[in-house]
């Protein structure tokens, strides 16, 4: 049986007024309704919990111990689903987010911009991350999605593809390849290449994708990530390989972007949630208006 307000509630109504026929009316049932009730709990318990006579109801020292056990029970669920509650109005008014610094930094803010215009009371959090930390945030339930390129492979995560980008080689105005309608991989040797850490997943990516190749690139600088390459090349400390939504020419003025071919490397952005997820109305909301703008090459308006 379990020991709930159902059944705490007639023993205390008949324990407070010491009256059956008070206890009933004050819980609108009928005084044999509320016996049997009472003779229920006592035949589980194989304990008398209450004398009663023609005159007069007491309650035995099993049945007071009951009571107050009881009642600690039940105020300590009440408390539980109190919390529980909160905790989901809080995942209802608080969207997070976990995306790769690209998107971050050049789909995120005008997303959010739209987003926000909708839902004017909903919080946001973005958990800006490389992509195997965007995995990992969604599957520990940190973020309600993510916005990577990885994870499609992940038996425990939905990956919906919604963009895929080719690899581009970003390098300043004056620099001998900058006026090529495209670059080879083979043609960067000897050019001074600023590649991100080789635990990077597009650090990963691009090794896989130029294995096969007899004469690789050589690095001459390596960084953590791709902002930085990006910002060394702006200084002209040499040339970077990154993905095309990573560049932009109002925060790198000075550079310029090219295709870069043989090979053509590109990756394909995903919206990932963990297998089963049903995400609150603002999140499904932001999920929806991500997925419908990378159709149209992240056009918000």
């Amino acid at each position: 049986m379990i020991w709930n307000s159902a059944i705490c509630k007639p023993l205390s109504a008949v324990a407070e007024r010491l009256s059956f026929r008070a206890a009933a009316a004050q819980l609108f049932i009928s005084q044999p309704a509320l016996s049997r009730r009472i003779d229920k709990v006592e035949g589980v318990l194989k304990v008398r919990l209450l004398e009663r006579n023609s005159r007069r109801v007491t309650v035995t020292e099993a049945g007071r111990q009951f009571l107050e056990h009881a009642r600690a029970s039940i105020a300590e669920m009440q408390v539980a689903l109190g919390t529980i509650s909160a905790a989901a109005a809080h995942r209802s008014t608080v969207v997070t987010v976990a995306c790769v610094p690209s998107v971050a930094n050049h789909v995120l803010p005008d997303a959010l911009q739209v987003f926000s215009a909708q839902f004017p009371d909903v919080r946001l959090r973005v958990l800006d991350e490389s992509g195997t930390q965007v995995v990992q945030s969604v599957l520990r339930s940190e973020a309600d999605f993510g916005v990577n390129f990885i994870g499609v492979q992940d038996a425990d995560l939905d990956f919906k593809a919604i963009y895929t980008e080719p690899y581009v080689l970003a390098l300043q105005r004056g620099h001998p390849l900058a006026g090529q309608r495209t670059v080879s991989w083979s043609a960067l040797r000897g050019s001074r290449l600023i590649a991100v850490s080789a635990r990077s997943s597009n650090r990963i990516l691009l090794d896989n994708a130029l294995a096969r190749l007899e004469e690789r690139p050589v690095v001459f600088c390596e960084v953590n990530h791709v902002t930085a390459a990006l910002a060394l090349a702006d200084a002209g400390v040499g040339v970077t390989a990154v993905p095309a939504l990573a560049y932009s020419a109002l925060r790198y003025p000075s550079l310029v972007t090219v295709p870069l071919v043989e090979p053509e490397v590109k990756r394909t952005l995903g919206l990932i949630a963990r297998k089963g997820t049903v995400l609150s109305a603002p999140a499904q909301a932001l999920y929806e208006l991500l997925a419908s703008a990378a159709a149209k090459g992240f056009a918000f308006r």
